[in-house]
């Protein structure tokens, strides 16, 4: 019997038109058309196989029943049974005391019913990922509707550890798409001293996923929210999502800690009320039509600082430190035949010590770049009408104007001999119903701009072939693509120094007088077919000519190299030169070499403004069960103006192949931000699911008093 925890391996019978039967005794019914078989059953039909040990057929239908040892083998799934009935045709069937492979899922019932392609019913048995005949876990069931890679639905379920059951729900829908019901993330931080995070993940019908958060923390108290997710079938899907904690934070570490030797407390307990509310929706209203809105409402004491989000939902506060949208907004979008239409309000009022500014509304039409008849010249504009506001927390000032702003551009592209040309004409005119100046109102800004791009492309071709070293180069074909743009954009008739600079892309526009050059080099090869760049190399900067706002000299030189020699070996670097001043402002580079246990990158970063680090990984797959990383980063010198260069930092990770699961074990350490150690699990047939267990953050000790 083939090995189930392998890829079974398929015979191509897809040209069988009828059913094969093999036996070691076999004997046929002329009157009803049946066959008998005994003893190393073998039957095939199509993509499927079934091995028993008696068999009963009817050749009129292909349908079989069989008993004893019995193992079908088809596309969808491996079934290892005691008795089965099954139908060759339509691939249905009835599995008796039976396991059913479904990658990545393992089912075991007394009754298993295959009622279509994708979809099964169990009774009396078992789900899970672990394909052990006695699985660390599994989802036990009195009854089991199975959509294959969508949905379980579950009634009266109970939870597994091992054989002990931990949980039981009457009825529960478990997603077959994404993760686990529960997730427990116990840890201790400088924060919140020792803490539980939970969350309970519930799919309420087919368009409503429900996650409930209950947390507890040493040094703050309780946490709850919940998060649903849905999709509507007509008005599109969305997230309602809400956080509240009603802190009492003490003064210590921990609780035992809360009084020193003399029963006298450490310090007063602070009480903030802190919660957040998310509403996000987007709806597809037809094939050319968006609309997406958000509410946002925050209450926070640290709200300037974004304190909650950092404290909180350090990982999201990470992820959008620079992008995060804490504003109310609704946006509808149409592609039209040759532009987009545009209609957005953007309030900021419910949060309003981080208020920004506001667009009630704005309109905005961009025309795409088209052809004007058969003319060869092409036209594109962005026409925006905004109604602007600002206002500072605590309020001191209120700016507001109503803008019309017209961008337009008309250009004729052409070749001449080997140089292709682009000429460029256009201007930007603007209205403000108010400007900085109050007695400066209802004026019109106009701006002249022009510009010409030129570009040629040579290329020379060697008939060079060598394995040397692994480079694989099959001819090689060297690309030189030289460019060249001229920029004139006249000083605006009203300066940007009397407007409120809402837009600095509108209302920011200064004079610009310039040449833009760069050169690309390109040497290349072919590989299994396909053109690969060995080496790119890119050089670009602009030159200040008279008039321009700013300095009449080259301006920094930017540089781009990728050399990709083999595929076990790539690098990459980029450098800015300031050619005014002399030096170099950054300086980067990347080496990665890949073997086939590991792979080792070398990395050097270096800025001005933040002095040199050198970064250094090492993946390595120890055998079969371990992998180790380890990664380090160090500064080698301060900023040149003398500031504190950029912290360093040590993780080592440890990862063990638990069979069904994967586990890092990791300790990163970071300057100035103490040592963190974490434990991580992931399923490994849901790789994206991830369980924490184990999240500690150590402090280095520092002398003198420590503000908490």
């Amino acid at each position: 019997m083939p090995n189930l925890k392998m890829p079974s391996k398929k015979q191509d019978n897809k040209g069988a038109s009828q059913v094969t039967l093999q036996a070691d005794q076999v004997s046929f019914s002329s009157t009803d058309n049946k066959a008998h078989a005994k003893g190393n059953v073998v039957v095939k039909a199509k993509d499927q196989q079934l091995y028993c040990d008696e068999l009963q057929l009817d050749r009129v239908v292909q349908q079989v029943v069989a008993e004893g040892n019995v193992y079908l083998d088809t596309s969808q799934e491996n079934v290892i049974a005691q008795g089965l009935t099954y139908n060759f045709n339509d691939g249905t069937g009835e599995f008796r005391d039976a396991r059913v492979f479904l990658d990545p899922y393992q089912i075991e019932g007394h009754r298993i019913d295959k009622i279509s392609e994708h979809y099964m019913t169990l009774e009396e048995g078992y789900l899970t990922t672990s394909d052990w005949d006695e699985p660390s876990y599994r989802i036990g069931a009195d009854r089991m509707d199975i959509y294959q890679h969508d949905r379980a639905v579950v009634h009266g379920m109970k939870v597994y550890l091992g054989k002990v059951p931990v949980m039981y729900l009457p009825y529960y829908v478990q997603d077959l798409k994404n993760r686990s019901i529960f997730t427990f993330i116990p840890g201790e931080s400088k924060d919140f001293g020792l803490f539980l995070l939970t969350t309970t993940r519930l799919q309420v019908g087919s368009h409503v996923q429900v996650n409930l958060h209950a947390d507890v923390r040493e040094r703050d108290g309780f946490g709850e929210g919940f998060d649903v997710k849905y999709n509507t079938p007509n008005f599109g899907s969305g997230l309602v999502s809400a956080y509240y904690t009603d802190e009492n934070q003490i003064a210590s570490h921990h609780l035992w800690d809360l009084y020193n030797s003399q029963g006298v407390k450490k310090g007063p307990t602070t009480h903030h009320e802190r919660y957040r509310i998310i509403w996000r929706h987007k709806w597809q209203i037809d094939q050319n039509t968006d609309a997406v809105w958000q509410y946002y409402k925050i209450h926070d004491y640290d709200i300037v600082n974004n304190g909650f989000l950092k404290t909180y939902f350090p990982r999201e506060y990470r992820q959008n430190a620079q992008n995060t949208n804490l504003d109310t907004y609704f946006l509808l979008t149409r592609v039209m035949p040759h532009g987009t239409l545009t209609f957005n309000v953007d309030t900021s009022r419910e949060n309003r010590p981080i208020r920004g500014i506001e667009r009630l509304p704005e309109v905005q039409y961009t025309l795409n770049n088209t052809q004007i008849g058969k003319s060869g010249f092409y036209a594109k504009s962005t026409d925006t009408l905004s109604n602007l506001s600002y206002q500072n927390y605590p309020k001191t000032f209120n700016n507001k104007t109503l803008r019309f702003d017209s961008n337009n551009d008309i250009s004729h592209p052409f070749k001449l001999g080997f140089i292709s040309f682009n000429p460029h004409m256009g201007g930007e005119e603007t209205y403000y119903s108010r400007t900085a100046e109050i007695s400066d109102s209802n004026i019109i800004r106009g701006m002249f701009r022009g510009s010409l791009d030129m570009s040629t492309k040579f290329y020379r071709v060697w008939d060079y072939h060598t394995n040397f070293a692994g480079l694989d180069i099959n001819g090689l074909r060297h690309v030189i693509t030289p460019t060249i743009t001229y920029l004139y954009q006249a000083r605006p008739t009203f300066p940007a120094g009397d407007l409120n600079q809402f837009d600095p892309a509108i209302d920011g526009l200064t004079r610009i007088h310039q040449l833009e050059f760069g050169l690309e080099n390109k040497l290349q090869t072919k590989r299994n077919g396909q053109i690969v760049d060995l080496l790119r190399y890119l050089i670009t900067t602009n030159y200040g000519l008279k008039g321009t706002t700013g300095r009449r000299a080259f301006n920094p030189f930017d540089s781009v190299l990728d050399l990709n020699p083999t595929g076990w070996l790539t690098f990459h670097n980029d450098n800015e030169f300031d050619y005014h001043a002399g030096h170099w402002n950054s300086k980067n580079f990347d080496g990665t070499v890949h073997g086939k246990d590991w792979s080792f990158g070398l990395g050097s970063r270096w800025a001005r403004q933040e002095g040199e680090q050198v970064t250094a990984e090492l993946d390595y797959i120890i055998n079969p069960k371990w992998k180790l990383k380890l990664y380090d980063s160090f500064p080698l010198t301060k900023a040149t103006d003398g500031n504190t260069p950029s912290a360093g930092e040590k993780e080592i990770v440890i990862t063990r192949d638990l069979h069904e699961w994967e586990v890092d074990v990791s300790v990163d350490q970071q300057q100035g931000h103490g040592t963190t150690f974490y434990v991580l699990f992931r399923l490994k047939a849901l790789p994206n699911m991830k369980l924490n267990l184990v999240s500690t953050s150590f402090q280095a000790s520092k002398p003198g008093s420590q503000n908490q």
